[in-house]
């Protein structure tokens, strides 16, 4: 005889299992879709960052102008630098600049030379936000010596659609540097490629957790699904080989990202 009340808890578990199993579909395709929104943010004209929560200098060539805005966290920061370059400055626009010159109560300073842009400001929780933009000509090279606090903060200073960061102090852009950026495939670039770099410099510790994560995928699918197929060993079987296949898989796929 049937025990009815061991079938009903039987169902309502599974019943729970597919719930959950479900909420994690969602959460995964919810972070997929996040993931893709900021890279197609990330890759268009200018850069993404949100004034007031991002926190750092970003630095964009959009249509022939030269950007360079810096944001913080609605907390008391200095942002002072200076950008010079070989060829000549043919114009200046301020964004959101609360004084233009060393009169202003505020305290934010530029100054623009032929071939120097010289400014220091500072931003609080009511003003977050600052920057101008320029453009040249004749010129080879941009060099910029950019400071917060008074101090250098190289993980502060994003380049480019793709945040990439200097690696000195000072540093320099060539004149075709956002040319080139713009010709490097997305994988190539910040944040991508230090992400892949890693997942592969620590492959045994990756494969394992992706072999677990999928053992776990696996089992949520044997008492879910699999326990009503009649050969339930064969396609477990086959669910495992597709497993080592997709890691087989990953792993060739990250050599070639990271060369």
């Amino acid at each position: 005889m049937v025990d009815v009340k061991k079938v009903l808890k039987l169902r309502i578990a599974r019943t729970a299992i597919t719930t959950r199993l479900t909420k994690v579909m969602v959460v995964l395709v919810v972070f997929v879709a996040t993931v893709a929104l900021l890279f197609m943010l990330g890759g268009c004209k200018g850069v993404f960052y949100i004034p007031g929560a991002s926190y750092g200098y970003y630095i964009w060539e959009d249509n022939g102008n030269i950007f360079l805005e810096w944001s913080s966290d609605r907390k008391d920061s200095k942002f002072d630098g200076v950008v010079s370059t070989d060829g000549e400055i043919t114009g200046c626009k301020l964004k959101e600049w609360e004084g233009k010159d060393e009169d202003s109560e505020k305290g934010d300073i530029i100054k623009v030379g032929r071939n120097r842009i010289e400014f220091s400001a500072t931003l609080d929780s009511k003003d977050f936000s600052d920057g101008f933009s320029f453009t040249l000509r004749n010129f080879t090279y941009l060099e910029f010596d950019l400071k917060i606090n008074d101090g250098y903060d190289l993980s502060r200073i994003n380049v480019g659609g793709f945040l990439e960061n200097p690696e000195s102090n000072v540093f320099r852009i060539e004149k075709d540097y956002f040319d080139k950026l713009k010709m490097k495939h997305w994988y190539q670039k910040h944040p991508f490629s230090e992400f892949f770099y890693k997942l592969f410099s620590n492959k045994y510790f990756t494969f394992l957790y992706l072999f677990i994560l999928g053992v776990i995928v696996i089992e949520i699918l044997r008492i879910t699904i699999l326990y009503r197929k009649r050969k339930k060993p064969l396609w477990l079987g086959i669910c495992y080989a597709g497993l080592i296949l997709v890691e087989v898989c990953i792993y060739f796929i990250l050599r070639f990202l990271v060369q």
